[in-house]
């Protein structure tokens, strides 16, 4: 019997290729859903960031979340617990949340503090002195506002409102206790409340349930991480600079030296990525540096991490972190994403803390990407660098994947061939 012609084989051509990108084509879902994407700090428990700390983008926490003077969050901050804003620090720079602020607990923010938009919580909210509030002002206990501060907004509280001197809100201010308004203050207007404006309950119930669910979706993750397999088996300790190419990588536990450099060469491609699969701890020296060099578009780095992960003082890091304990980024450190991503730090069962003057994320970065993907059998792969058989536009294969396509097209190729020779002998 002769083989399969080349006309055959071109025909099975795209069969083959569309067989060999099955695995993926039903995918199972996003590895992080749409909520723990538009987070770029996640904790289980408390958040905490330093003084003069920028996080770009949301910060989402279980318990009581921090911002220390200085520091700033770029979108919302919202806790299960008390939310603290910091005041004026020695940088000279107001403490900002660009967004909104949801506590299902206390709200507090220091002087000179400044909100872009609403602060709302289910027990009393207290805004410092000169403070900005860009929005309303909504608390399901007593409301105060400090001396020569401004809500661009109304005021509703479950309890009493009390406004300082020389303060001004644009708005209404309606609470069900009594409303005190300090010299030289003004007020749009003024209403009795017949209940709280707030169901502070159900209030904390909702964020709550935001978190455990983002809690579960992290553990998840990281166990369709660990599916990936264990791929480059990585020394416990990195102790010079070295260059890894796109791949997974796997370890008991990670850590490098101080001043390491640890390069992630994308070689010139698109569509690469990293996955370092720890099985317990991830701790990188002071000054170490993660850096993606001649990566092209869509790639993708993520840490995923079986213990803690703790990023030394001064240190450069780049991609993001799934840990199943806490996470702590020290002094001076920056943390950012690949591309327009702002990274993420997800602890599914602790805190995240961060130093003075850290940064995560970069400015004007949207989310934390949703480049990684997982497939029914419930395992993570890179969803950029799938190309889906629908106009199939496939890059060279490796030798190997050669000898998989050339079988599957002999096999493919004496098939048809073999239901010809039948059809012909039928007729």
């Amino acid at each position: 019997m002769t083989g399969p012609s080349m006309t055959t084989l071109k025909a099975a051509l795209p069969l083959v290729l569309a067989l060999a990108y099955a695995p993926h084509t039903a995918v199972a879902g996003p590895l992080l859903g749409p909520d723990l994407q538009a987070q770029t700090v996640f904790s289980k428990t408390y958040t905490t960031t330093g003084a003069n700390s920028k996080v770009y983008g949301n910060v989402l926490s279980g318990d009581v979340s921090t911002v220390g003077a200085s520091g700033s969050v770029s979108g919302n901050l919202v806790s299960v617990g008390a939310a603290n804003l910091g005041g004026l620090g020695t940088s000279g720079r107001n403490a900002t949340v660009s967004g909104s602020i949801l506590s299902g607990d206390v709200l507090t923010t220091g002087d000179h503090a400044v909100v872009g938009a609403n602060i709302t919580s289910s027990g009393a909210s207290t805004v410092g002195a000169n403070s900005q509030i860009g929005g309303n002002m909504v608390a399901g206990g007593v409301a105060t506002t400090g001396a020569s501060s401004t809500v661009s907004g109304n005021i509703q509280t479950g309890g009493a409102a009390s406004i300082g001197a020389t303060a001004s809100v644009a708005g209404n201010v309606a609470a069900v206790g009594a409303i005190t308004v300090g010299a030289g203050s003004t007020v749009g207007s003024r209403t009795t409340l017949g209940s709280s404006p707030i169901n502070s309950t159900a209030n904390t119930a909702a964020i709550n349930s935001t978190v455990s669910g983002d809690a579960t979706q992290v553990t998840a993750a990281q166990s369709a991480l660990t599916r990936m397999g264990s791929g480059t088996a990585l020394a416990a300790t990195i102790t010079t600079n070295r260059t890894l190419t796109s791949g997974v990588y796997s370890a008991a536990s990670l850590s490098t030296t101080a001043g390491t450099t640890l390069y992630l060469d994308g070689q010139g491609l698109n569509n690469q990525y990293w996955v370092f699969n720890i099985k317990d701890i991830l701790v990188t020296g002071a000054s170490t540096s993660i850096v993606l060099i001649n990566a092209g578009s869509n790639s993708g780095v993520i840490w995923n991490t079986g213990g803690y992960a703790s990023l030394g003082a001064s240190s450069t890091f780049i991609g993001t972190i799934l840990a199943n304990t806490y996470i702590s980024v020290g002094a001076n450190a920056d943390v950012f994403g690949v591309g327009n991503s702002c990274g993420g730090l997800y602890s599914a069962t602790s805190y995240v803390s961060t130093g003075d003057t850290a940064i995560v994320g970069g400015n004007g970065c949207t989310d934390t990407g949703g480049s990684f993907s997982v497939d029914p059998t419930g395992t993570a792969f890179f969803a950029s660098a799938v190309v889906p058989p629908a106009g199939i536009v496939a890059g060279i294969p490796e030798p190997a994947s050669w000898a998989l396509l050339i079988t599957g097209l002999l096999f493919t190729g004496i098939a048809m061939r073999r239901r010809t020779r039948v059809r012909n002998v039928a007729a």
